[in-house]
């Protein structure tokens, strides 16, 4: 557990391997460690660290309750300070919230990423953000269904539900297995608690692209075929000054659960030096 701002506590996860540092960071909702086939590739070329995001996974909420993207990205911060990573030097792959916060440290701490992969970063062009309140998101996550008996009713129930219906089997049981807390009465409860994550979508609004053109380091941004919020990862990549962009037609938000070992191959292949 490492500090940040607002009060909040980070959880730092180690994920495996022995080689250079590299920073995974997880999308709303999840944690650093419900990716497991995803980033287990990673951890072949890598030293992998995964931070929760405040209110997600380990990590407490903010004592002041600001869920503002901007300073989400001190989370990130706090996780680069923790590991000595200069700036200049990391290394990272993030996943919708995680891929933006890399690129909100980097507009933070200027030169910060040295090679990046991000799977559909959601960030928005200035006056395309929804206003406060309006993310039709918050909703649904502030009456999300919290507990469940066991883990195993919790599969039962995502597995035949979009989105996660469309995820492999072995990714949809490491989210189950690390984004729900055991309870005193047996029962399992999700970690990210819906109330926090609202509150994370209706901070959202602040994380626009106008903020990151100054960004140089090579981008390589994957998208899949959603388009229900908007053509997600184009707003990043029309500002990226060093971004490419690869098209997955056949997975939705959740690629890198849908098709980790493919996902995994080509963020290597962003991060790796050469």
């Amino acid at each position: 557990m490492i500090p940040s701002s607002d009060g909040v506590q980070v959880a730092l996860h180690h994920l495996g391997g022995d080689g250079p540092p590299l920073l995974f960071v997880h999308a709303t909702g999840f944690n650093g460690r419900t990716y497991t086939p995803f980033t287990t590739p990673l951890t072949e070329q890598f030293s992998v660290w995964a931070p929760d995001l405040r209110a997600h996974g380990w990590s407490t909420p903010p004592t002041n309750g600001n869920y503002q993207w901007t300073d989400i990205a001190n989370d990130v911060l706090a996780a680069v300070d923790h590991l000595g990573i200069a700036t200049g030097d990391l290394d990272a792959v993030g996943h919708s919230i995680g891929a933006a916060m890399l690129l909100l440290a980097d507009a933070q701490r200027p030169g910060l990423l040295r090679r990046m992969y991000g799977y559909e970063p959601i960030m928005w062009r200035p006056g395309e953000a929804f206003g406060p309140g309006e993310n039709p998101l918050v909703a649904g996550a502030a009456k999300r269904r919290e507990v469940f008996a066991t883990r195993a009713e919790a599969i039962e129930r995502f597995a035949g539900r979009p989105p996660f219906a469309t995820c492999r089997a072995d990714a949809l049981h490491a989210y189950v297995t690390h984004g729900f807390e055991d309870l005193d009465d047996g029962t399992v409860r999700l970690r990210c608690r819906g109330a926090n994550e609202a509150a994370t979508y209706d901070g959202e609004r602040v994380s626009t692209n106008d903020r990151i053109t100054n960004c140089q380091a090579p981008v390589h941004i994957g998208r899949g075929r959603s388009e229900t919020f908007g053509p997600l990862g184009l707003p990043a990549f029309e500002v990226l000054a060093n971004a490419t962009m690869v098209e997955y037609p056949d997975l939705g938000h959740f690629g890198p659960l849908e098709a980790p070992d493919r996902l995994a191959a080509d963020a290597l292949a962003a991060v790796l030096p050469g």
